[in-house]
């Protein structure tokens, strides 16, 4: 199973199902170019940017419905390559509490809850994913 870096426009086939534009308002033709980084494995994408601390990226995923239920393994072939190619620090997530199946996705991959955030709209959870999982897979 190997994962590679792809264009902002291949990328976008991963985010057309409306499940993954859920949490944000983010269209497939709006995705971002510039620092975004997009990799891709058996119908799994994972986007990735610059947070707002050195060496600390954020990662989202898009995953194409008839992969549904076979994505742990492509994700994390996805974070393995993007992590050998940057070399981060940290890579951060953030997730609607309410959205249960993709709190279950990131610990599924080894991200660990680091917090919440409360808001008016529901809460955050924060999760991050080092170098004590990836380089241990």
């Amino acid at each position: 199973m190997k994962a590679g870096r792809i264009s902002v426009d291949q990328a976008r086939e991963f985010f057309h199902h409306k499940s993954q534009q859920k949490a944000s308002d983010i269209t497939p033709e709006d995705l971002p170019g510039g620092d975004f980084q997009y990799w891709a494995c058996d119908g799994v994408c994972g986007a990735f940017h610059p947070d707002h601390w050195p060496g600390v990226w954020m990662a989202h995923y898009g995953v194409k419905p008839e992969v549904w239920g076979r994505t742990v393994q492509p994700a994390r072939a996805i974070l393995r390559a993007f992590w050998m190619a940057e070399r981060p620090q940290l890579i951060i997530g953030w997730t609607a509490e309410n959205n249960r199946a993709a709190l279950s996705f990131s610990r599924r991959l080894g991200f660990r809850e680091t917090g919440k955030m409360t808001l008016d709209s529901g809460n955050v959870i924060m999760k991050e994913l080092g170098p004590w999982v990836l380089e241990q897979q």
